[in-house]
């Protein structure tokens, strides 16, 4: 959890620095085969993280490989079952796919999942980007915002024996590039624990149910990160998708 926490502090402050956008990957070289790829990914899965230098090797190697090989294939839901990959799509023109691969962590967390994103422009030529959020991303929902194409990302993780974590993550593709839209204040992150998320695709509402969290001073500091604030009393929270940032609707 202190390492996942450390990430998220390091991804905003890059984000208030003006850091650059995320872009398109470039593949290593050569790009691996399928089996070359799918034998990795056994051996992660087998594995817990931080277990040796060797390992941890292989799992740096093995998402350099994974972005290389999306970058240069098509990798339907059967196939990416067949590599031992997790799989969730959009359903639109930008094709935008998540694929996660994992490993234990050894500890209370359980399992830790690591995605990597793969779309495509308007050419049909692919692109993948690993994003470094430890997160099972399993819907995927397009965002009302004209003249832009962005994304919500929601997923869950496992944070320690009293937390589940859920993540809101926000994606903006603009051809050749993939850029972190900061749609919650100053980031493109919430993550809440033991909390419910749900979006309403057709209201652009993200739906936030907090009655059942254990550990509400976590919460109450990242609503307050980014721009949210709530009275002690307050279990539901909606947040609207408007101007292509997320605001308390009530």
């Amino acid at each position: 959890m202190k390492k996942t926490l450390r990430r998220f502090g390091a991804l905003v402050a890059g984000l208030l620095a003006g850091a650059p956008a995320a872009q398109a990957q470039q593949p290593a070289k050569p790009v691996p085969t399928a089996a070359e790829l799918k034998k990795n990914i056994a051996r992660l899965a087998q594995g817990t993280e931080g277990e040796s230098v060797a390992f941890d090797k292989l799992n740096a190697a093995t998402e350099r490989q994974l972005v290389a090989y999306l970058k240069t294939h098509e990798v339907t839901a059967a196939a990416a079952k067949a590599l031992g990959l997790g799989y969730t799509e959009s359903k639109d023109a930008d094709h935008l796919k998540v694929f996660t691969y994992s490993c234990s962590s050894g500890g209370t967390r359980g399992t830790i999942n690591q995605p990597v994103l793969q779309w495509q422009n308007a050419a049909g030529q692919r692109f993948a980007y690993a994003c470094h959020e430890e997160c099972d991303f399993g819907k995927i929902y397009k965002l009302a915002s004209p003249g832009r194409t962005l994304y919500l990302l929601l997923g869950q993780e496992t944070g320690d024996t009293r937390c589940l974590t859920s993540q809101a993550y926000v994606v903006e593709l603009r051809g050749n590039y993939l850029l972190l839209a900061p749609a919650f204040g100053t980031s493109p992150l919430l993550r809440l624990c033991n909390v419910e998320m749900d979006f309403d695709a057709a209201a652009q509402v993200l739906h936030l149910d907090l009655s059942d969290e254990e550990v509400p001073e976590y919460n109450d500091e990242n609503l307050a990160k980014v721009g949210f604030r709530r009275q002690a009393s307050t279990k539901q929270l909606a947040l609207k998708f408007s101007g292509g940032r997320f605001v308390k609707s009530r």
